[in-house]
């Protein structure tokens, strides 16, 4: 009795530090409590229930000298999302060690693309460069997203040699090896890559020539305009748009006529990133065409021509009883746009809110049209 008095004394004196914020220390688990935890989650690990599973694994990994053995173990098991978390989890606890590095690789022959792509992360960790012979034959894996993981993963454990192997992938007969590859040579700032970038900007895949064009604009500058106008023309959608954010980023005024032939483009996502390009360029013949896309049945074209627009100020000024028609457009977010446009072009605010009722966007409507009049009207004594 006097035990438990003594526990119940000492536990009310914990909890009274806790709302005080003043906790208190608890007592480090001893080797006994550690064993304990340790084999009682290793019993879970052979539940049918992933949770407790998943539960016993948490448990596991925080005794890392325990740990590594029975991870090893639960690596055979038949559910892939918990070979997945074990490859993870020996990324967490395996550094440097042989047997969980063994055991990693042979996950990356997993069947399952979670577990491949988690084995390669934690072997990444885990390992050093002898390992990467064991990786490079995930570059020909049949997912792309595990030859892209191989890739980071190999520059990861060879770092001295990752310039070297990465314009030698640049050149990789597998597209999203050489997007991979791109995409890291450009994240290391690597000077090598600047004269490669002509020659991918005319790579047979379109992911890799829209990539290039993207990374023109950040390694050439204004020098990568003429080339970047050139991809406006490409066949493939994704490299017309990111061409188009490139010029707009680079603030290339002399795209314009051809951003202008684009509003007509039979995508719409390039429609609506000229939209945008075209507005942020300042380009004053595109106000007309801006106007009508206020019209358009894309939601998406509404709200970046009532954006653009916005952008023009006083020259937008005959786009102003389109934008208010679309303060009772269906859509919340292009009624939002509307509006800032209607306060960046007539320079008032009517207090609308774009979630208000539809009697409220009635009101405003009524307002915004009362702004309209006034600011249209003669000044007095002329």
């Amino acid at each position: 009795m006097r035990q438990g008095l003594h526990t119940a004394m000492l536990g009310a004196m914990v909890a009274g530090a806790l709302c005080a914020g003043e906790a208190t220390d608890a007592p480090p688990p001893t080797h006994a409590e550690e064993s304990h935890r340790v084999v009682e989650a290793i019993a879970r690990l052979k539940l049918p229930d992933r949770r407790d599973r998943l539960q016993a694994l948490e448990t596991i990994k925080r005794f890392p000298d325990k740990a590594i053995p029975w991870l090893i173990k639960a690596a055979r098991n038949d559910d892939a999302l918990f070979r997945a978390r074990v490859a993870n989890a020996l990324g967490l606890v395996g550094k440097g060690d042989r047997d969980a590095a063994w055991a990693l690789t042979v996950l990356l022959r997993d069947p399952d693309t979670f577990v491949r792509r988690e084995a390669i992360a934690a072997l990444a960790k885990v390992g050093d460069a002898s390992h990467v012979a064991q990786l490079e034959p995930l570059l020909e894996d049949r997912s792309e997203a595990v030859r892209a993981d191989a890739v980071a993963a190999i520059v990861a454990l060879q770092p001295e040699r990752a310039a070297e192997r990465l314009l030698a992938w640049l050149k990789h007969p597998d597209a999203r090896v050489r997007r991979t590859a791109l995409g890291e040579l450009l994240r290391l700032k690597e000077a090598g890559l600047a004269p490669a970038l002509p020659a991918l900007a005319k790579d047979g895949d379109a992911g890799v020539r829209g990539d290039a064009a993207a990374a023109l604009a950040q390694v050439a500058g204004k020098e990568a305009v003429p080339t970047l106008i050139g991809l406006l023309a490409d066949p493939d959608p994704y490299v017309r748009a990111t061409a188009i954010v490139a010029l707009k980023d680079l603030r290339a005024g002399t795209a314009i006529p051809r951003l202008l032939d684009l509003l007509a483009d039979k995508n719409e996502e390039v429609q609506a990133e000229a939209v945008s390009a075209l507005g942020a360029l300042q380009a004053r013949t595109a106000v007309p065409e801006l106007t009508r896309l206020l019209a358009s049945p894309s939601r998406q074209l509404r709200e970046r021509a009532a954006v653009a627009l916005g952008l023009f100020r006083d020259q937008a000024r005959g786009a102003v009883p389109g934008l208010i028609l679309l303060l009772a457009d269906p859509d919340e977010g292009v009624r939002q746009k509307a509006d800032l446009a209607l306060r960046l072009i007539l320079r008032a605010n009517v207090g609308f809110q774009a979630g208000g009722s539809v009697e409220h966007r009635q009101q405003a409507i009524v307002k915004w049209n009362d702004v309209w009049r006034k600011a249209q009207a003669p000044p007095k004594g002329k």
